[in-house]
Parts: structure tokens; sequence; C-alpha cells
């Protein structure tokens, strides 16, 4: 029985080694996405903001939707074409980087450790939908500005499309405010690959943490990443998660 171990010893390492390059290679993802999301958000939201009285269009909306509209104005087709481009040919990055959350919840019971994961993929696979859907919101509004008409249906235009556009983002919100409670149980019972402390590593946590940056950085960086404020918060994520199991064997 000892020279069986001995001769399976050689072969258990390679997979050892293997089980952890994937691990290293799926966090990266999540790191690559973000910082993919990030550029793409600069591009889409973060010009200075117009006002009402170069927009006129502006008068008609009021809390994220004005402010979001307020800085795609600006933009030229070709800058939000890139932005939103940036998070839809990303997006399956993010769904390889859940794969290195899963790893991190091993070897936790299944009942704890897929629910999670499977959380937090469906809201992944939904932010493609809504980030790509920016483009055609400041699309459509600045065609309304450029068109100068002013009719009732021309301005609600905008509105109408940014009603359907937080549909998704509300449920992606959903799923990964779940998901990352229930991730934080999972960790906080134990028998996980992440250490205890890991529970506030996820989305729940890191999106504020992420919006509190962005309105931390004064002038023209602050500018830059007014609407990044998730994309920072996974980039805390990804990046914390790959540093945790980095030398994690398989």
């Amino acid at each position: 029985m000892t020279s069986s171990a001995v001769a399976e010893s050689p072969s258990a390492a390679p997979s050892s080694r293997a089980g952890s390059g994937w691990i290293r290679i799926a966090g990266l993802s999540g790191v690559l996405a973000s910082i993919a999301w990030l550029a793409g958000d600069v591009l889409l939201l973060g010009k200075p903001m117009g006002t009402a009285d170069q927009y006129p269009l502006l008068a008609s909306y009021e809390g994220t939707a004005r402010d979001s509209l307020a800085a795609m104005l600006p933009a030229s087709t070709t800058r939000l074409a890139w932005g939103a481009l940036l998070g839809v040919l990303t997006g399956p990055l993010y769904l390889v980087a859940c794969r290195h959350l899963r790893h991190g919840l091993r070897p936790a019971p299944r009942r704890w450790s897929v629910p999670p994961y499977l959380l937090l993929t469906a809201g992944f696979a939904l932010a493609p939908f809504a980030h790509g859907s920016f483009y055609y919101w400041g699309q459509a509004a600045k065609a309304v500005h450029e068109s100068g008409v002013r009719s009732e249906a021309l301005t609600a235009l905008p509105g109408d499309l940014a009603t359907v556009l937080f549909v998704p983002y509300a449920v992606l919100l959903a799923c990964w405010a779940a998901g990352s409670v229930w991730m934080a149980v999972c960790i906080l019972r134990g028998g996980t690959a992440f250490p205890r402390w890991m529970c506030v590593a996820n989305p729940l946590v890191c999106i504020p943490a992420g919006m509190l940056l962005t309105e931390a950085l004064p002038g023209a960086a602050g500018t830059a990443v007014q609407g990044a404020a998730l994309s920072v918060g996974n980039l805390l994520l990804f990046s914390v998660s790959t540093a945790v199991l980095w030398k994690r064997r398989g």
C-alpha cells in the first residue's frame, strides 16, 4: 500500500498545479472584466454633465435617469458605442470568474455553496444587457435633442427606454444581494477555501465601497468614474478573492 501511494503522488502534483492554475485564470478573468467595464463606464458616463439650459430634454427627468442622460448627451456616438461594447464583449469573462467564487466556497456542502454561485452568476449574466442598453438610451436622447422637435411622445422616448433598462438592473441587483448574503453565511459557517473575514467580500459590500471610492475622487478623476461604482466594486471583489485563492491547490 505504501508503494502504491508513492506511485500515485507524482500524478497528483500536476493535477494540483492544474487546479490551482484554473482558479487563478478564473479570478484574473473577473479582474480583467472589471477593468474593461470600468473603462466602458468612463466612456459612457464619464463626461461632465450637461445642464437643462444646454439640453432642455433633461428638464423632464430627475434622479439617476437625469444624471445618466446628462452625462451621455455631451458624449459622441463613437464614445457611447465603445463604452457599451467594452462591457458586452467582455461579459463572458464574468461568468468564468463566478466559477472562481464557486471554487472558493468549496468544500462546503452544496446546499450552502451552490445557491450563492447560481444567484451571482444569474446577476452577471444579466449585466451585459443592462450595460449595453446605455448606448441605445443615450443615442435616443441625443436624437431627440438634435431633432429640435418638442413633442410629448419624443420627450417620453428616453424615459420609456430607461424603464426597460432598469428592470434587468433591479433583477441583477436583487440576485447579487441575495447571493451575497448566502455567500457570507456560507463563509462564516466555515469549511470553505475562503477565510472567515472574506464574508465581507461580496457585491453587497463591495459595490457600496465602490460608490464611496468614486465619490471621494476629486476633479476630473471623480467626473470620469462618476458612473462606475458597480465596476469598481466588482474590481475590488475579484482582486481580493484572486489574491486570497492565489496559492490554493486544486
